[in-house]
């Protein structure tokens, strides 16, 4: 059976999970992406995506919607199309909207499913955390882990609630590597490095030691602990990291977006 799904929004996390779903062969699809910019609607111009800057239509077509919308502009798309959404199965990646607050512009029993993806879902090297609500039936979960799947992992949670610190941690997590990253190549320039070869040195060392932690399926603590050399380089490193409170600036970051998540929720 073909799945029929329209897409709101083409941003990047929207163009993301067209591209995514795309690219999985297993999953046979009808895609309809919709969006008022022609510009973003154009990259779909030689792919087999219907692309509409008309929501109603996409909506209309299709009996899965997935709502890629910015949070304030959620209320107005299911406004525009509320007429046509009974039925339909919700799956919306804007951050911090509550269901509470989703269920207030759909029509009642609507199965809905929150997602918090990340940016690496670009590239297919994403994780998501998800919750759905009661009205969303075994079927429908196995459909939205597929779907998630094609780009990168996917956590079902326990409690909406939970979606939070899901946004702190891994939502806006990549851009706290990328901070990192940008300070040591700048060290390393600093250091009378070419800046392309402190680049690549900082580049392929986040990626190995992300590898190192999935492959060994131990703690960072403990490989942190194994790389240590009694009185040398990266003993000198970390004491210097701790001195400075750097492992309390990080928790702070982690706790600041939560918290900035917590307060767009209640907005809707």
């Amino acid at each position: 059976m073909t799945l029929s799904i329209a897409i709101l929004g083409c941003g990047h996390m929207g163009s993301a999970i067209a591209q995514g779903i795309l690219k999985d062969d297993t999953i046979e699809v009808s895609l309809i992406v919709a969006d008022p910019n022609h510009e973003k609607l154009e990259k779909f111009a030689k792919t087999d995506v219907i692309a509409t800057d008309d929501s109603t239509v996409a909506v209309g077509n299709a009996d899965t919607v997935i709502l890629a919308v910015k949070p304030h502009d959620v209320q107005p798309a299911l406004k525009k199309c509320a007429s046509q959404l009974d039925d339909k199965l919700i799956i919306s990646v804007a951050a911090g909207v509550p269901l509470d607050g989703l269920a207030g512009w759909l029509p009642p029993n609507t199965p809905v499913v929150r997602c918090m993806p990340n940016t690496p879902s670009l590239i297919g090297a994403g994780i998501a955390g998800v919750f759905a609500n009661s009205f969303v039936s075994p079927k429908q979960v196995e459909l939205v882990d597929k779907l998630l799947q094609s780009l990168g992992k996917v956590l079902w949670l326990s409690s909406e609630d939970q979606l939070h610190a899901v946004t702190a941690l891994s939502g806006s997590g990549p851009a706290y590597f990328f901070y990192i990253m940008q300070a040591m190549i700048e060290g390393g320039f600093n250091l009378d490095l070419d800046r392309a070869i402190a680049e690549q040195l900082v580049v392929q060392t986040a990626l190995g030691a992300a590898k190192m932690v999935e492959h060994t399926k131990l703690p960072p603590q403990v490989l942190m602990e194994q790389s240590i050399t009694p009185n040398g380089t990266t003993e000198a490193a970390l004491k210097s990291l701790t001195a400075n409170r750097v492992n309390s600036a990080v928790c702070t970051a982690v706790e600041s977006a939560c918290a900035r998540s917590v307060k767009i929720a209640g907005e809707f």
